[in-house]
């Protein structure tokens, strides 16, 4: 395994690690109306490929 990839893994782990401890203690239907669910592997948001999209491009100012 190289380097990158377990410095990926590590990442990944403490993320989920985290989103346990501050939202563990919510209930279910309270994590979806924030856009997260409950699984067996912990909590998860919804739509994770809406998290991982970029914002729109800055349009450069005009001169004035």
């Amino acid at each position: 395994m190289s380097f990158i990839a377990l410095l990926n893994l590590a990442k990944d782990y403490f993320e989920q690690r985290r989103l346990n401890q501050t939202f563990g203690h919510l209930e279910n239907h309270i994590l979806r109306d924030i856009g997260f669910v409950r699984t067996d592997v912990g909590i998860r948001p919804l739509n994770p490929v809406a998290s991982e999209q970029s914002p729109p491009p800055e349009r450069p100012l005009k001169d004035s």
